[in-house]
């Protein structure tokens, strides 16, 4: 692999499929221990709209925000062909589009799945409004399209 090449995979910020179940195991037992909530994350390093949300969810004031109150595992779903028994195991429907969450309390009880589209339009949101999503979703447990 080149150079050029692993600089551009460690830039993706979905990993490998088939290291999905092993992360979100990962991410369960951190949420449980931090006491934050549970985001699961389904996309694709391929979709424009992931990576939005990805970069949004790294923006200040996001980042801190989504550092106090949120563990985050982001599921690879490769071409629309991976980890999809993952997602229907967390109740995700993938037919609204991605980027797609799961959002879980500590306890690993259901908080909310944004299975209408809520983040699929991702590149239209600035970081105000997934930070105000990710609030109501934290403090309110409502999941409605970012405003």
């Amino acid at each position: 692999m080149s150079v050029a090449t692993l600089a551009l995979a460690a830039a993706d910020p979905y990993p490998p499929p088939a290291n999905a179940a092993a992360d979100l195991q990962r991410a369960r037992e951190r949420a449980s221990r931090s006491g934050k909530l549970l985001m699961v994350v389904f996309g694709g390093n391929w979709c424009p709209d992931c990576r939005a949300l990805h970069d949004r969810l790294h923006e200040s004031p996001v980042r801190e925000y989504v550092e106090a109150h949120f563990e985050v595992v982001n599921v690879n779903i490769g071409e629309m062909n991976a980890n999809l028994g993952i997602a229907k195991d967390l109740g995700v429907s993938l037919k609204k589009g991605v980027p797609a969450a799961a959002f879980f309390a500590p306890d690993g009880k259901p908080v909310g799945i944004t299975n209408q589209g809520e983040l699929e339009p991702a590149r239209q949101y600035s970081a105000q409004q997934v930070l105000a999503f990710l609030r109501r979703v934290a403090e309110q447990h409502l999941i409605e399209k970012p405003r």
